[in-house]
């Protein structure tokens, strides 16, 4: 069988302030599957701590971007999402507001969350949960990965599985970002993600049990790589806006004289249709150490630039991708980078208020 796996990504940050360590050691062990396969990421808010964090040249065991071969697809126009209906009637029998979804509590009112993906020093259950421990305050964003198949999915094998992890999700009590599968575009994943067709089928299968349970502190998120919206392979798996709450897309140069607004540019073409908040889940820069300091900065300004970016994240890491080749975007490898991100958090524009009682 293959295992559904949940990974917590953990991205260093101003982020959105939304659970307290405690609570995120609580949440690892409770939505635990076997085998596990974690890809930590947390916004904390302030300062950044010490870079030695992340070992230098220490395998991350994911991959950034795994295998993106180019393969021509159709592209798919999002699924239009139905009007809100009022929600109040004028006059003196006005009703009380709804209260605001877990994506609206998340989306900053200003600004945008600036981050990055930490490798702990070990993957372990425990070596992750101290590595969020050593973050004040997070906002968790759950990956659910590993390799699983949408067959068995829609059939209904893994229901109790998913039931039970909807019911973790809910007893947290905060809101959290979600992604099923992230870059599920990627051909060597298709094997088990069997096509944009199967894959809406089990997004929608997942949503729909954890709407069942109630677990409705959670935003979804969608992230393919940004690679595949310039070859329309990633547009056909885009479940449609009434199922997606944040479009999202992992992004890599391959040089230091490609920016970051340039690698993303046919995602941010194409998530403008949708009016959805963006979030970029990874980027990073194939190029010498030499040259990240002034490719960090000139990132930092894509958000400023477009109001629709609310979140992006560093992919600080060393490792070994998914066809085994090596990638080194590790900023422990450079002092110029780890100032020139420092630099970025002080920034007034990735210092969005934080949402009251998170």
């Amino acid at each position: 069988m293959s295992p559904l796996r949940f990974s917590l990504r953990r991205r260093r940050v101003a982020w959105i302030a939304a659970v307290v360590a405690a609570a995120g050691a609580a949440f690892y062990v409770g939505l635990q599957f076997t085998p596990t396969s974690w890809r930590p990421l947390s916004w904390p808010i302030g300062t950044p701590a010490a870079e030695g964090t992340s070992p230098a040249g220490s395998p991350a065991s994911t991959s950034p971007g795994g295998s993106d071969s180019p393969s021509s697809g159709p592209s798919k126009s999002p699924r239009a999402s139905r009007s809100p209906r009022p929600s109040h009637s004028p006059g003196h029998g006005r009703k009380p507001a709804p209260p605001k979804t877990a994506a609206q509590e998340l989306i900053p009112a200003t600004g945008a969350y600036l981050g990055a993906f930490v490798q702990p020093r070990s993957y372990s259950s425990s070596g992750l949960i101290a590595a969020v421990n050593s973050f004040e305050r997070t906002v968790h964003g759950l990956t659910w990965s590993g390799t699983p198949d949408t067959l068995k999915i829609i059939a209904g094998k893994y229901d109790a599985l998913i039931r039970a992890r909807a019911e973790a999700v809910k007893r947290l009590g905060k809101p959290i970002l979600m992604e099923f599968r992230h870059e599920m575009d990627r051909p060597n994943l298709q094997w088990a993600v069997h096509g944009p067709r199967d894959f809406i089928k089990a997004w929608d299968r997942i949503r729909a049990i954890f709407s069942q349970v109630g677990a409705t502190n959670v935003a979804w998120v969608w992230c393919p790589t940004g690679y595949g919206f310039a070859h329309n392979r990633a547009q056909p798996f885009y479940p449609g806006n009434n199922q997606v709450d944040f479009v999202c897309a992992d992004v890599y140069s391959f040089s230091a004289s490609e920016s970051l607004a340039r690698a993303a540019a046919p995602f941010l073409h194409w998530a403008a249709r949708t009016g959805k908040p963006v979030i970029i889940g990874e980027f990073a820069v194939k190029s010498s150490p030499a040259a990240w300091a002034s490719w960090l900065l000139a990132a930092g300004r894509l958000a400023e630039n477009n109001r629709q970016i609310k979140a992006i994240a560093y992919f600080d890491a060393n490792g070994t991708d998914s066809n085994g080749h090596p990638f080194h975007y590790w900023l422990g490898e450079s002092q110029s980078a780890i100032a020139s991100f420092a630099r970025l958090l002080t920034w007034q524009f990735y210092r969005p208020a934080m949402p009251a009682g998170l």
